[in-house]
C-alpha cells in the first residue's frame, strides 16, 4: 500500500501532463514515475503487467487499483480526491457536456497528433500531410464553436475536458498554429489557460516543445534521406 497514488508518465505525452495538472489543481500529491520510451521502458514485462497496452499514463491508487487512459484518470482523481466537483460536475447534464468534450479531445484533436506522428515520426514523410493539415483545421474549427457558448469548452467553469483539450492543443499549435483571426476563440481561451493552469511553462510548454522537437527532427531526417 502505498501513502500516495503513482503516476506513469512521459513529459511529452498530453494525456499524461493532463493527468498532472489535474492533480495540481485539486491538490492531489503523486509520485512520479517517468517512463523512458527511448529505453523502451513501456515494453517491459513490469510495465505491461500495469497496461498491457503499453501507453502512458497508468495510474495506480493508494489501494493498489490500476486506471489506465487519461480521461479515466482525471476523472477519478477528481471523483475521489477533489474538495469540491466543479472540475467534474456531478451534475448530470454538465457532466453529459464534459463527458462530450473529452470524447471530442480523444477522437477528433488528439487523433490529428496521432496522424502527424505517424506520417512524420514512423511513415518517413518530411513535410505535414495535407491531410493532417486538414483534420487539425476541422478539429480546430469544432473547438472554437464550443467557445463560442462560454469561456471555457463547457460553459463558464473551468473543467477536466479543458485541461485535457489544452494539453493536446498547445502541442498542435506548435505544428499548424491556431490562426487568430479564423479562430479568436481559441486564442482567448489559450490566454486564459495560461493564467488559470499551474506550472504552465515547467510542465506543459515543456513537454508539447519536447514532441515537437521530436517530430521536426524525424522530418528534417526523413528530408535528408530523400535528398540523397
Amino acid at each position: 500500500m502505498s501513502q500516495k497514488p503513482t503516476l506513469y508518465y512521459a513529459l511529452f505525452s498530453p494525456p499524461a501532463r493532463a493527468c498532472i495538472i489535474t492533480a495540481k489543481l485539486i491538490g492531489l500529491e503523486l509520485e512520479l514515475i517517468a517512463v523512458d520510451f527511448s529505453k523502451k521502458e513501456h515494453l517491459s514485462s513490469e510495465f505491461l503487467k500495469l497496461n498491457p497496452q503499453h501507453q502512458i499514463p497508468v495510474f495506480v491508487d493508494t489501494d493498489g487499483e490500476v486506471y489506465v487512459d487519461s480521461h479515466a484518470i482525471i476523472c477519478f482523481m477528481v471523483a475521489k480526491y477533489a474538495k469540491t466537483d466543479q472540475l467534474y460536475s456531478k451534475d448530470l447534464k454538465r457532466r453529459a457536456h464534459i463527458d462530450h468534450r473529452m470524447h471530442f479531445e480523444s477522437g477528433v484533436l488528439f487523433q490529428v497528433i496521432k496522424d502527424i506522428v505517424a506520417r512524420n515520426i514512423y511513415g518517413g514523410e518530411a513535410e505535414f500531410n495535407a491531410r493532417s493539415v486538414e483534420l487539425c483545421h476541422n478539429a480546430y474549427a469544432s473547438l472554437e464553436h464550443f467557445l463560442e457558448q462560454g469561456s471555457f469548452v463547457v460553459g463558464q467553469e473551468l473543467s477536466v475536458a479543458d485541461v485535457s483539450i489544452h494539453t493536446t492543443l498547445i502541442t498542435l499549435d506548435l505544428l499548424v498554429p491556431v490562426d487568430q483571426e479564423k479562430y479568436p476563440q481559441i486564442n482567448a481561451w489559450l490566454e486564459r489557460m495560461k493564467q488559470l493552469l499551474p506550472d504552465y511553462k515547467e510542465i506543459n510548454l515543456k513537454g508539447a516543445q519536447a514532441l515537437q522537437q521530436r517530430i521536426l527532427n524525424c522530418m528534417a531526417e526523413h528530408k535528408a534521406k530523400l535528398k540523397n
